[in-house]
């Protein structure tokens, strides 16, 4: 990016301060992130992929919403919101900006239990301060999301489709993924029996800030997937995310095995800070299970799709990751 077209942006925002810096942030699958620096400040720009978010400003309606709800709750930790609260479209993309959590650091792997505690925590307390929230008022900017019926035909229609060559290289792992997509059935059973909760939909690590200090988590951030939803879909990611040694990228499927430790840590130090029903508490090792086979099957329907939704940076990459989880359910089932 260039420093003038950043500078353009800040000054779009009403910011009159002159950019000295700017940094691409390297992770993130959906999203191109930005890091500016000012002689005083630190912002985070980011342009929002329209593709997968086409709707945007009911998404920016459900941010504002949620974070000044929370605010008014006094949720212990930063909910960074859009500066203004409001995105800037230039010619055809759309940014916004976002104050910079100070002394802050992401991880894209856990690396010890008491990151996985102050995480679980953290959400936690997100679930437990909008317990009273009212779900109805917030939009489904994201239709069929987790909807494993959904997921499902999207597979299906993805097979009848793809090129020879991908269907070759995947004929073992769709035939493995086949015989397991009951379980996006029974998903679909248990979610829609369960008490509708304000859900973060993206709770993967590299989502929670934490101080570079001290380890604990600062802030909860990505909050583009705020929507109404059951609150396996949260506890889930978790456990797919933070239980994988590896993590969701590594080529190396055989060191692939889930961390128990990891997921009791997440489950325990959760319930600790939110009132939840039976049911929850009994479905939310399952939600693992089922969110960890669900991305499966969306990395390699998106594979089978010519790569058209996650970014890749090498050939075959959305393969590598289908594989990774298909590897990661196997072993949480086992």
């Amino acid at each position: 990016m260039e420093l003038k077209f950043a500078q353009s942006i800040l000054l779009g925002f009403g910011l009159k301060e002159s950019i000295v810096t700017i940094k691409k942030v390297e992770s993130g699958l959906i999203n191109s992130t930005f890091v500016l620096n000012s002689s005083n400040n630190s912002y985070i720009l980011q342009a929002i992929n329209t593709n997968i978010f086409p709707n945007y400003k009911k998404g920016l309606e459900n941010i504002l919403t949620v974070g000044n709800w929370l605010k008014r709750k006094n949720y212990p930790y930063s909910f960074p919101l859009p500066i203004k609260g409001r995105y800037l479209k230039v010619e055809n993309e759309v940014w916004r900006l976002m104050p910079y959590v100070k002394n802050s650091i992401s991880y894209n792997r856990v690396s010890s239990l008491n990151q996985v505690k102050s995480a679980a925590s953290c959400l936690g307390e997100f679930y437990h301060h909008l317990s009273d929230f009212n779900t109805e008022s917030l939009s489904i900017t994201l239709p069929n999301f987790h909807n494993g019926n959904w997921i499902i035909k999207k597979f299906e229609e993805a097979l009848l489709n793809a090129e020879q060559e991908r269907l070759l290289l995947t004929k073992s792992l769709i035939n493995e993924i086949e015989k397991e997509l009951s379980i996006l059935k029974k998903w679909d059973e248990v979610c829609n029996s369960l008490p509708k909760r304000v859900v973060h939909y993206d709770t993967k690590i590299n989502n929670f800030l934490f101080d570079k200090t001290t380890d604990e988590v600062l802030a909860l951030i990505d909050l583009d997937t705020i929507m109404p939803g059951c609150v396996l879909s949260d506890i889930g990611d978790m456990i797919r995310t933070y239980s994988n040694p590896v993590g969701e990228e590594s080529k190396e499927i055989i060191k692939v095995v889930c961390n128990m430790e990891i997921i009791n840590t997440i489950i325990q130090e959760f319930t600790k800070k939110v009132a939840l029903g039976k049911k929850e508490i009994e479905n939310l090792f399952f939600g693992g299970m089922a969110i960890t086979f669900m991305q499966s099957v969306r990395f390699l329907t998106d594979y089978l799709n010519g790569d058209s939704y996650y970014k890749t940076s090498y050939k075959d990459q959305n393969l590598v990751r289908a594989k990774n989880q298909w590897a990661l359910y196997k072993s949480l089932k086992n």
